[in-house]
């Protein structure tokens, strides 16, 4: 079975932990550095030894999951010396005994034992996470989060990405300005845990399972959203470190990460409302895996030991994750699951796509930011959040089995789009698509009278992919492989070997004689060309020289449009970057024919089918277009009694299934009309 918790109505209580407070003799060691463990006696007989974190004047606490009814009991504490565990004299604020008459009825999530490719809750359903960002709250303040997690349970959603950012002032050892200063030595801000412990608190009263990212790319990279002149441990401001890259090498560094992530387990390990521990947000971006101080095994390294240290401190047995491009890199080999971001100008081909199967990756994977940076629309026109969920619908239709998650959370909430992520929650539970582990993507074609210009868009941009080659149906179906599109092509020797591609070969059978017009939209600062052939034959090319060194402006370098003409029938076309060093972006591909205005992709079974489809102009138009409908042709459909359902995904309302009696072979389906997106299932 699979659940989404609030579209499923489910009431089930957030009971809060078991805490029991208690005074240390102080002494001349640092209160958050000295570990403090506690046992804990639970209802069943069971000890538990638990980390202990420090509440403020001399005082330190405990928490426990309350998931029985009963007495619980605070025995020893102890305290690790040189490796030697000690038992403290304490004094107890209150009694030692408590009693609880009402449990925690929301289970937490683990891999599934069944399918390690999806997650389940330890109580055995699947669980399938739907739902957003919500990294930060800028202005609003912490209620901002009350507020969002009511909504997104109303919305049926189950999943949001939080982050300890300083400039929120939910970093714990990192303050914003206005602020006070930083905690020094490893001293962590008391406020901002009590802000976190309000957070957390909400998020198990609405159901909401959050991925906490501890640290990001940030604080540690002097090129990429740099917050590095800032950082407190930066020796320019009183700190330690002299670069960023040393944070994963410098043996103070690591100390003191592992004393604050040891906080946040002891504070925050009991709670079934943490889905995860997210170590880094696109680590990639840091100085230790760029340019010259890139030592990527060094990045791996503190990520497998900080993974270690985080488990052998949580007794509830949390996943620990961390977000990079690359999925096989060796940062991934501790963590529990991929997590893979993706912004591309091709967003419904390029999220359907991971750089490696999950079948092959052994573990769960999907992408934990999915965002519309590089749609070729107006800020305007991305304003009105018209572009926010679409992606969530073609990443049901691609590789993974887990939906994408918007990055876009805030601003989901702010145009009025919340109930549009609520439809996909709907159609995700209604047709138990979680738990469907033998569905292979596909794109049928459509029929239709109204057509719109074929035009080939990058499916990824600066993505380390390898030149492509790909078969380029010319009926207007999207297969795939149109996510291995390049946009970038590179030259330079360096980029080649970091695995960026520089040449793509399409197959194309015409029906007719065309001219291809291939759109350069900008080009690097080195001299660089462009060349394309037809059948191994130069048809075009073009060149371009190198900018002057002290040009700084960073406004795009376009080139002329390249003319390709292609005779009628089957034709290899290979565009190729002919270069010495230098890059060009390759926007788009005007085939020169004409295809449906409705495109579809799906999954499909022997007994299932499910195919999403969407207007070509309408699906990121917040001006209405004039509906469409047609025929959508699924190839291969096997005998029997089909139950087909069309579903309003807008709303997510079903309409009234009919049936189909089919003989097999190709099934000629009505598509009613449509004007940005819709969906339909077929079930036999």
């Amino acid at each position: 079975m699979i659940f989404i918790w609030a579209a499923l109505g489910c009431k089930l209580k957030a009971a809060g932990p078991v805490e029991f407070e208690f005074a240390l003799e102080k002494t001349e060691s640092a209160p958050f550095g000295r570990e403090i463990w506690a046992e804990v006696i639970t209802p069943a007989k069971t000890t538990l030894k638990l980390p202990a974190f420090f509440v403020g004047k001399d005082m330190y606490a405990v928490r426990v999951r309350a998931d029985a009814k009963g007495q619980y009991r605070l025995g020893a504490i102890t305290e690790m010396l040189n490796s030697q565990s000690t038992v403290l004299a304490t004094k107890v604020s209150g009694s030692r005994k408590k009693t609880v008459r009402s449990v925690e009825d929301r289970p937490g999530i683990k891999l599934d034992s069944g399918d390690l490719r999806c997650f389940s809750f330890v109580s055995g359903e699947r669980f399938v996470p739907l739902g957003a960002n919500l990294a930060w709250a800028d202005q609003e303040g912490l209620g901002f989060y009350q507020k969002a997690f009511d909504l997104f349970a109303q919305a049926g959603l189950n999943w949001a990405r939080v982050w300890m950012v300083h400039w929120s002032g939910m970093n714990l050892d990192w303050l914003p300005k206005g602020r006070g200063e930083s905690p020094r030595d490893g001293n962590l801000d008391l406020r901002v845990a009590a802000d976190w412990d309000r957070l957390i608190k909400w998020a198990e009263e609405k159901g909401i399972y959050l991925q906490i990212v501890l640290q990001h790319h940030g604080q540690y990279s002097s090129q990429v959203n740099t917050n590095w002149s800032d950082n407190p441990w930066n020796v320019a401001n009183g700190g330690f470190l002299k670069t960023p890259a040393e944070f994963f090498t410098s043996p103070e560094a690591i100390r003191l990460s592992k004393q604050k992530y040891r906080y946040i387990i002891a504070r925050w390990g009991y709670s079934p409302a943490v889905m995860a521990w997210e170590l880094f947000n696109e680590v990639h971006w840091v100085d230790a895996m760029r340019g010259e101080t890139k030592d990527e095994a060094a990045v791996a390294r503190w990520h497998t030991e900080m993974a270690a240290h985080i488990r052998s401190l949580d007794r509830y047995n949390h996943l620990v994750t961390t977000s990079t491009e690359n999925l096989n890199s060796p940062l991934y080999a501790g963590m529990d699951y991929f997590q893979p971001h993706h912004y591309s100008p091709n967003i419904l081909a390029g999220v359907r796509h991971l750089d490696a199967s999950p079948a092959s990756l052994g573990r769960p994977v999907f992408y934990g930011e999915v965002g519309d940076d590089h749609l070729p629309l107006s800020e305007e026109e991305k304003k009105t959040g018209v572009t926010i969920v679409p992606p969530v619908w073609a990443s049901l239709m691609g590789q993974e089995f887990i939906p994408a998650q918007l990055w876009l959370g805030r601003e989901l909430l702010a145009t009025n789009r919340l109930q549009e992520l609520a439809a996909v929650a709907r159609f995700v539970s209604a047709t138990g698509f979680g738990r469907r582990a033998d569905l292979v993507p596909f794109s049928p074609a459509t029929d239709c009278t109204t057509r719109a210009p074929f035009v080939l868009v990058g499916g990824h941009l600066w993505k380390r992919r390898a030149s492509p080659e790909i078969i380029v149906p010319v009926d207007g179906r999207e297969p795939i492989e149109f996510s291995e599109i390049p946009r970038i092509y590179v030259s330079a020797t360096e980029s080649k070997e970091n695995g960026y591609p520089s040449r793509a070969t399409y197959h194309f059978d015409f029906p007719k004689a065309v001219t291809l017009r291939l759109q350069i939209a900008d080009t690097g600062s080195a001299a660089g060309s462009i060349r394309v052939t037809v059948d191994g034959a130069i048809a075009a090319e073009a060149n371009w020289p190198e900018r002057p060194k002290d040009e700084k402006d960073n406004n795009p370098h376009p080139q002329p449009d390249l003319q390709v003409p292609v005779e009628l029938g089957m034709h290899a076309i290979v565009v190729e970057n002919t270069g010495s060093t230098g890059w060009f972006d390759l926007t788009k591909i005007d085939v020169g024919l004409e295809v449906p205005i409705l495109a579809a992709i799906g999954q499909r079974s022997d007994r299932f089918i499910a195919v999403w489809l969407w207007h070509r102009t309408g699906v990121f138009s917040n001006k209405p277009v004039d509906p469409v409908g047609g025929f959508l042709t699924l190839d291969d459909l096997p005998p029997g009694t089909w139950r087909v359902t069309w579903w309003d995904t807008l709303t997510g309302s079903a309409a009234s299934p009919t049936s189909i009696v089919h003989a097999g072979g190709p099934l000629r389906l009505p598509i009613p009309s449509v004007s940005r997106h819709a969906a339909v299932v077929l079930e036999r």
